[in-house]
């Protein structure tokens, strides 16, 4: 089945000769779950216990949390998934799984800024040892050592979108008897499959293009079946739950994710293509682009790209970036991405990079670009860039 087709009809309670179904699966609330009698509880929860998801007790989830589940299982060809309040959260549901004081964890260096916090400010001072690597595998062998026991990389890189070699990463990180984690957001689950290509764990910050409008917070794992049982436990423990109505709401966003990721996609290689012909311009960082440093490992492993990506001025106009910003019309300034709007922020690698793996420049321009027309968005980086060369 094509997986356009899978996004459409996973995750829904199809009509039977018996019973009709709504077209979206209902939002249930729930805290208490009614049973029967004991021994149905009892069943219940035994089954739960040994990590079976099943509808027991509203902080488990309820049958809207598992319809979202069973669509982001199709959707990244996983075995189990799990929903989180936040991105974040799901990431550091993956620390606290897969580390214990004493451990070692290799995160690649263009990670997800936050994540760098995470590692430096908590799990650093609860015992847990950190290294950086450059987003390459030769980078990884020279950091993995026999305590590790988590590898998180992504791919492209943020802010710098570096394609890194998943298959090549998951083989050192086997050999050594460490997990593969994977942030997965920038291609949604719809270019690329890291699980697939020899990753444990993919993570999604759901709140970008799962969701797609702008007003969802949510994060998301999808496993292979071996992690499934060590996740559940982690998530149990904590109690952590996301609500059902926000559920709903990415299930129903997920519906029109493929033609939306594909407008994102020619919307932003348009703009890509037009700032790669101005003389302002020193780079554009997008992984369809021919010169683009990873390029041919993107065509090898993703089926597309999406909306996000990065262009750096040359020196003369470096300083004028915020002016540049500014002037933008159509782009919005604010965090996060992958909604209906278009958005321009300023990014600095250098001051989120450890091991020297960034040479280019210090200040970036990262566009996500939105579902307005392409030619308005280029006319209207055509009028700031007028505007700063005045």
């Amino acid at each position: 089945m094509d997986r356009m087709t899978q996004l459409v009809r996973s995750g829904r309670d199809l009509p039977t000769d018996n019973r009709p179904a709504a077209i979206n699966p209902p939002v249930i609330k729930a805290s208490t779950v009614l049973y029967s009698d004991l021994e149905m509880m009892q069943l219940v929860r035994s089954r739960r216990d040994k990590g079976e998801r099943i509808f027991s007790y509203g902080a488990h989830g309820t049958p809207t949390t598992h319809f979202l589940e069973d669509s982001l299982c199709a959707l990244e060809a996983g075995d189990r998934a799990f929903v989180f309040p936040t991105g974040l959260s799901a990431l550091a549901a993956v620390f606290l799984t897969y580390t214990k004081p004493g451990d070692h964890v290799a995160v690649i260096d263009n990670a997800y800024p936050p994540v760098r916090r995470l590692c430096d400010e908590y799990f650093a001072n609860r015992g847990v040892k950190v290294s950086y690597f450059a987003p390459n595998p030769e980078s990884l062998s020279e950091v993995i050592r026999s305590e590790t026991s988590l590898v998180l990389a992504e791919s492209p890189g943020s802010g710098t979108f570096e394609i890194v070699d998943l298959p090549a990463l998951a083989k050192i990180a086997h050999e050594h008897e460490a997990i593969l984690a994977v942030d997965n957001t920038w291609s949604a689950g719809v270019f690329l499959q890291p699980l697939k290509l020899g990753a444990d764990i993919s993570v999604q910050a759901a709140t970008k293009y799962l969701c797609g409008a702008s007003d969802i917070m949510m994060g998301t794992i999808v496993c292979k079946e071996a992690c499934a049982k060590h996740l559940y436990d982690v998530v149990t423990l904590l109690g952590i739950i996301t609500s059902p109505e926000d559920c709903y709401d990415t299930l129903r966003g997920m519906r029109s994710l493929y033609p939306r990721l594909k407008q994102h996609e020619q919307t932003a290689i348009e703009l890509a293509k037009w700032l790669n012909c101005q003389d302002a311009v020193a780079m554009v960082l997008h992984p369809s682009l021919p010169d683009h440093p990873g390029h041919e490992i993107w065509k090898r492993d993703f089926s597309g790209s999406s909306g996000l990506f990065a262009f750096g001025f040359s020196d003369e106009y470096v300083a004028k970036t915020p002016d540049f910003i500014n002037e933008l019309r159509l782009f919005g300034i604010g965090s996060s991405w992958g909604g209906f709007e278009s958005l321009a922020l300023p990014v600095s690698p250098e001051s989120i990079r450890s091991c020297g793996s960034w040479d280019g420049p210090n200040t970036l321009v990262r566009i996500h670009a939105g579902l307005e027309s392409p030619g308005d968005l280029i006319a209207d980086l055509q009028q700031a860039l007028a505007k700063i060369s005045q």
